[in-house]
């Protein structure tokens, strides 16, 4: 009979309170669970949505770049003097090379006012221009479009200078089976000469290719972090990829870019998966304020790791990298050097009389003037590129991918120009130079070592007038160990060193 109590008083228990617990816990796991499924839902879906968008954003610039590339190539009276004369050499030792130095256009083409093909280039190297035909159906329609448009007055006006640019037509269309970009712009006069204009209807054309490939999906991932980007002309297979069409301006889809989407939710679920797990055998008030912090560490995790990440690796004032971003570039981009036969470089750049407008002006206008001068830089650089602002007035340039020495100087004139056009800062006009300290690594060299010889490239610049460059070589360094050897003899002797200080702040 005890026996028999015993075992009925166990089973009430177990009905009465074991399993409305278990239920109890059962529901609270399922509804944490769908809890839980839903913010990860949610957070990888806004994640989707900001991808979509940058990618969007990133094409959109992407062409918008290479427009204006082939918008500088196509005002040229040179071009239209070799036109004339039917110099197809001069065509392609400038006209064409010079643009697939600046924009790496897989594909150029130069037409006569017929469509018929003069002059063409496959890769940065001359083909037969005949080789147009192939790609004739994506591209003659463009080329009758702009006809349309100049017999409008778009290039008359152009030659009266009413119009900036020359009109141009660019859009993404299918060549060889690929996405790619196709811009077709007249070859116009920059001068407007009257011996120089074209007549209406005899206008030369400059047709410019770029496939969207894995190359240009590359920049995307290093620049914008977008991981495994491709183009394709169909649909991708894998519905787990993200995707965005790609459009023409009459709004017909003729190829996909896609990309693997980050799923910052998924990642969250997986590290915190077996505290949640622990936390379900809580009741009540733990399990509240598990729900709640999961909701307030998904936000400030998301939001938190983007300012972290971008206050560690940039300079607050101007944006640009800060030195130890700069130092963990630098070290990147010496590691990869030596393939293909490419170099880097490294600009030491100072500014000359930023002094002078700090002291005059005030520290307000000096901010204002460093951060103008980044926004100067930016658009002298390619993507591949890092500008750094390391102190001061101190900036530095990593220009990556360098075959010549001429790719340095002309950056280096490029910044010499840009950076002596007057600045308006606060109402005022402020004028400042810049001097610029060069260095090109041919293979895998120490990070300090490089910068020790811009720096040493940078006095030699300082030293003859400043305002100006100065690439460094042997004899430059054999001038600093003396000066430095100078130096120290002098403080031996309490002498005073005076100008003959070897540093960025030498007068």
């Amino acid at each position: 009979m005890v026996g028999r109590v015993g075992r009925s008083g166990t089973l009430s228990f177990s009905f009465r309170v074991v399993l409305p617990v278990m239920l109890a816990v059962c529901v609270t796991g399922v509804t944490v669970a769908g809890f839980v499924l839903w913010a990860t839902a949610r957070s990888d879906e806004r994640a989707l949505q900001r991808e979509t968008r940058l990618a969007a954003q990133v094409i959109a610039q992407e062409m918008e770049a290479l427009a204006e590339h082939q918008d500088y190539y196509s005002a040229w009276d040179d071009a239209i003097t070799a036109l004339a004369g039917g110099d197809v050499d001069w065509l392609d030792g400038n006209l064409g090379s010079e643009l697939y130095d600046a924009a790496t256009f897989d594909r150029i083409y130069v037409l006569d006012h017929a469509a018929t093909p003069l002059y063409a280039m496959y890769g940065g190297g001359r083909t037969a221009p005949g080789r147009f035909d192939a790609d004739r159906a994506a591209i003659g329609p463009m080329v009758e479009q702009l006809k349309a448009i100049g017999a409008a007055g778009a290039l008359a006006a152009y030659d009266a200078g009413k119009a900036e640019s020359v009109p141009h037509i660019a859009e993404i269309r299918i060549v060889d089976g690929q996405p790619a970009y196709v811009g077709v712009s007249a070859i116009m006069s920059e001068s407007g000469e009257d011996d120089l204009r074209q007549d209406p209807g005899n206008e030369s054309f400059l047709v410019a290719v770029r496939f969207l490939d894995g190359a240009l999906g590359g920049q995307f991932t290093e620049k914008f972090f977008i991981e495994a980007p491709q183009f394709s002309a169909a649909a991708p297979v894998d519905e787990s990829r993200a995707r965005l069409p790609l459009e023409t301006e009459a709004g017909e889809t003729i190829g996909w870019f896609s990309w693997n989407p980050d799923r910052p939710g998924a990642l969250i679920l997986s590290e915190t998966l077996p505290a949640m797990v622990a936390a379900l055998a809580i009741v009540g008030f733990v399990l509240v304020y598990l729900l709640r912090s999961l909701l307030r560490t998904t936000s400030a995790l998301e939001a938190g790791r983007a300012e972290a990440e971008f206050r560690a690796n940039h300079d607050p004032l101007t944006g640009l990298a800060n030195r130890a971003n700069f130092n963990q570039q630098l070290e990147e981009a010496l590691s990869a050097t030596g393939g293909g036969g490419t170099c880097v470089a490294l600009l030491a750049l100072d500014l000359d009389r930023f002094k002078q407008v700090n002291d005059t002006l005030g520290h307000e206008a000096g901010d204002e003037l460093l951060k103008e001068v980044g926004r100067r830089l930016k658009p002298l650089v390619t993507g591949a590129d890092t500008i750094a602002r390391l102190g001061g007035d101190e900036f530095a340039i990593i220009q990556r991918d360098v075959r010549s020495i001429d790719q340095v100087s002309t950056l280096s004139s490029n910044i010499i120009r840009e950076l002596g056009t007057p600045f308006l800062v606060t109402g005022r006009v402020a004028e400042i130079g810049v001097s610029i300290g060069v260095v090109v690594a041919p293979a895998a060299q120490a990070a300090r070592d490089l910068a020790s010889k811009a720096d040493v490239a940078l006095y030699a610049a300082k030293a003859a007038g400043r305002n100006t460059f100065r690439v460094f070589d042997d004899s430059m360094q054999a001038s600093a160990d003396d000066r430095a050897a100078l130096v120290e003899e002098m403080r031996e002797a309490n002498l005073p060193v005076g100008g003959l200080r070897n540093g960025r702040r030498a007068a």
